[in-house]
């Protein structure tokens, strides 16, 4: 059986980062991966993030941030369009640092680093299960390149797969406190395509987004340009609502057939996206989760790269001292959950209260919100980057006046605000130690109306 300190488990951008980050600290890492290595940068994805998400984690992780010909474009806001295509909110972010990324050119950079840094690659490995042995991992049971099932062990296992969990799932949820699987209203499911263009796009240093309950039922559409003449396009579709998100974006080329008329198709793929809140614990004896197994994302967008390399950096610190220390507990590795609770959490999992009165609102409503201007650019701006609406809900409502007819969604409005307030101030007194999660749990799980999915 093969031994190392730390497995890590998915080298997707998450998974890279975390196995960089422990090998440069002279961490013996095994990073294993289902995908053949020339594979696996090839991600679905919107490709959007900020570079200053790699800038904050460089002195941790040794990673560079998005360089050169990695970045497709640079970001100046954001185009929202009404579901009827007739208003356009246009936001614009002073100093912002968004970018479109080439993400099989950086995740491929990423993933050499973590090599170059001594992490040793098993790729065209298939993950089977975690090895447990008196109520701690300590290891996995894979099957290789050979085809045969073999054991690995170490001190420390990292889920990284995404949001397959082929770990998390396979745990005792009441030993380690977190969900087995996720609920239907929590899944988006995704298609996209890149296409290059014939003709120059307008704007490109603006990305789009269009709120279609018809097309993309409690989703959106989005394109990003990759450039002057090539677009990342795709939708998402709640999986609730049992549609096949490529047969709603067939329909929308159809509507779209000026623009993309002799377009070339580069990549197309699906997948899927959690949005909710993260897992409520993050931890356990011997194991963590980076990225979407620890449902680690923006529960309103989806977006989830410079969450997940900020976990990744931070998981690469702790577990570091942990095994300094030679105790890899649940209770040693509890920092992990505490700092990304009270940082990153604090900011996106409100949004998931936003995201469960969101996806039931009629095309009808959204459009009359746009075409009455109810709620303003700076607000969703200020909102989807905070997690807090900017005025408060009063200054909100005076402007309802122009739109009498949905003043009984204003007022759930509220409701919702009040909500995404107790769940910040949740977040801010995350449980220090293990020992007073579970009151903390059911404070967290009675706020946002949970039912046992597992």
């Amino acid at each position: 059986m093969a031994n190392y300190d730390v497995i890590v488990v998915g080298a997707g951008t998450g998974g890279s980062v975390t196995a960089a980050t422990l090998a440069n600290k002279g961490v013996k890492v095994a990073l294993l991966d289902r995908q053949p290595k020339e594979k696996i940068g090839v991600k679905i994805c919107g490709d959007a993030t900020s570079g200053e998400h790699f800038k904050r984690i460089q002195e941790i992780t040794k990673i560079e941030p998005p360089r050169g010909d990695e970045i497709r474009q640079k970001i100046k806001g954001a185009w929202l369009f009404s579901p009827d295509r007739e208003v356009k909110f246009e936001l614009v972010e002073e100093g912002g640092t968004g970018i479109i990324i080439d993400r099989f050119k950086l995740g491929m950079r990423i993933l050499n680093n973590a090599i170059d840094f001594g992490a040793e690659l098993h790729d065209s490995t298939y993950v089977k299960e975690p090895i447990v042995h008196q109520d701690q991992v300590i290891g996995i049971k894979y099957r290789g390149k050979d085809k045969n099932i073999q054991e690995m062990s170490a001190k420390v296992v990292v889920d990284a797969s995404g949001i397959g969990a082929v770990l998390r799932r396979k745990l005792d949820s009441e030993k380690t406190y977190m969900d087995l699987e996720l609920a239907p209203k929590d899944v988006c499911n995704c298609y996209r395509e890149v296409r290059d263009v014939e003709n120059e796009i307008e704007s490109p240093e603006f990305i789009r987004i269009s709120f279609d309950q018809e097309l993309c039922p409690g989703g959106y559409l989005w394109e990003f340009p990759r450039g002057s003449t090539s677009m990342n396009a795709g939708l998402g579709v709640m999986k609730i609502n049992k549609l096949n998100a490529h047969n709603q974006f067939n329909e929308y080329l159809k509507r779209e057939e000026t623009f993309y008329r002799n377009s070339k198709l580069i990549h197309a793929g699906a997948w899927r996206v959690p949005l909710r809140r993260p897992q409520d614990n993050l931890v356990w004896n011997g194991f963590l989760l980076v990225g979407d197994s620890g449902t680690q994302v923006k529960p309103t967008d989806g977006g989830g790269i410079g969450i997940s390399v900020n976990a990744a950096a931070t998981a690469g610190k702790v577990i570091t001292r942990a095994l300094e220390e030679d105790n890899v507990s649940m209770k040693n590795l509890w920092d992990y959950s505490v700092e990304f609770m009270t940082t990153i959490a604090l900011v996106n999992a409100p949004l998931a209260i936003m995201k469960d009165f969101i996806i039931p609102l009629p095309s009808h409503l959204i459009n009359f919100v746009f075409h009455k201007k109810i709620v303003e650019a700076g607000d969703l701006l200020y909102g989807n980057a905070t997690g807090e609406i900017s005025g408060g809900f009063f200054k909100t409502l005076q402007r309802a006046y122009r739109g009498k007819r949905i003043l009984g969604t204003l007022f759930k409005f509220r409701s919702v605000l009040n909500k995404m307030d107790k769940a910040r101030e949740l977040y801010q007194n995350y449980p220090k130690t293990p020992e007073a999660f579970l009151g903390w749990r059911e404070k967290i799980s009675k706020l946002y109306g949970d039912v046992n999915y597992n």
